[in-house]
C-alpha cells in the first residue's frame, strides 16, 4: 500500500468510527444507512449527542447516519440514488423537505482534503515563522484574539489545539495555522491570515509547514472547508492537499450559529 493509500485508509477508518459502519462502506459503490450513535473514537468536532442526520461520501458510495425517525427515508434515498448523487442540490432539497418536519435543515456541506504524498515542506525565503506546542498555544496565543479559524481558544475541551505555526511581521502575528486533535489519529488544520496580508501565499505556506509538523507528531493532518469557500480550497491545493471526502450535517433551524 502506498503512503497516499494509507492516508485514504486512515480517513475511511475514521469515518467508519463517526458513522458506525465499516471502512469498506466508503470505498464501494453501494450506499448504506446506520442508526446514529456515539463512538468513543469519533472526531471530537462532532457534538456530544448523536446527529439527527448526516451523510458522507468519498466519491463512490454514500453512508447516511440518522436518528430512528429518519431511517426509513434515508433507506429510500439510498436505494434511489447512485453513490454521491445524494449530494446533488435537488437531493438536498428533498432531504430538507423531510428534515423540516422535525425543525431541522442541512446547514453544513463541507469538503475535506488530505495532503498528497510523499509530503515535503520546503520553506520559502523571506517569511518569518514560529512553531508553538500545546502549552505555548494556551499561554502565548490564546490571549491574541481574532484567529478563530485557526484556534479553538479552549483549554478544557477534549478537542485541543495541539500545534500551531505563526507568520510574523516584526513582532506582530499576521497569520496562524493551527492543528486540533479531532480524534486519536486525525488532526484538523485551520488557517487565518489578517486581511491586509492575504493574497501573498502566507496561508498555504503556514498550512504546508504545519502539515509536516503534524506528520512528525504521528498524526494524520486533514483540512476542511465549506463547498463554496473557493479561497480556502485554493489554499489547501496550494499547500499540496487534494479533496477526499464530502459531508453534510443537519441542525435545528433556529440554531444561531451553524457548524461544529
Amino acid at each position: 500500500m502506498t503512503f497516499r493509500n494509507e492516508l485514504i485508509a486512515s480517513a475511511a477508518s475514521q469515518l467508519a468510527c463517526d458513522y458506525c459502519c465499516s471502512a469498506e462502506d466508503f470505498l464501494t459503490e453501494k450506499g448504506k444507512v446506520t442508526l446514529a450513535r456515539i463512538s468513543d473514537n469519533r472526531r471530537r468536532c462532532f457534538r456530544s449527542e448523536p446527529d439527527f442526520f448526516k451523510a458522507a461520501t468519498m466519491g463512490s458510495g454514500t453512508v447516511i447516519s440518522a436518528a430512528s425517525e429518519m431511517l426509513e427515508f434515508a433507506g429510500e434515498l439510498i436505494s434511489k440514488c447512485e453513490g454521491a448523487e445524494i449530494f446533488e442540490q435537488k437531493k438536498i432539497w428533498a432531504i430538507n423537505s423531510r428534515l423540516a418536519e422535525y425543525n431541522k435543515v442541512i446547514a453544513a456541506n463541507n469538503i475535506y482534503f488530505l495532503p498528497g504524498s510523499p509530503y515535503r515542506y520546503i520553506p520559502r525565503g523571506g517569511l518569518n515563522i514560529k512553531y508553538y506546542e500545546e502549552d505555548q498555544i494556551i499561554s502565548e496565543l490564546y490571549p491574541i484574539k481574532g484567529f478563530n479559524n485557526a484556534l479553538l481558544y479552549s483549554a478544557d475541551s477534549p478537542r485541543r489545539d495541539k500545534l500551531a505555526v505563526c507568520a510574523l511581521n516584526g513582532d506582530n502575528i499576521v497569520g496562524i495555522a493551527g492543528a486540533s486533535s479531532d480524534s486519536p489519529i486525525m488532526w484538523q488544520i485551520g488557517i487565518d491570515v489578517v486581511p491586509e496580508f492575504r493574497g501573498r501565499g502566507i496561508g498555504s505556506e503556514l498550512v504546508s509547514a504545519l502539515t509536516q509538523a503534524v506528520f512528525m507528531h504521528g498524526a494524520v493532518p486533514y483540512y476542511g472547508t465549506w463547498n463554496g469557500n473557493i479561497a480556502s480550497q485554493n489554499t489547501a491545493r496550494s499547500a499540496g492537499y487534494y479533496p477526499v471526502w464530502a459531508e453534510m450535517f443537519a441542525f435545528d433551524i433556529e440554531t444561531e450559529r451553524f457548524g461544529y
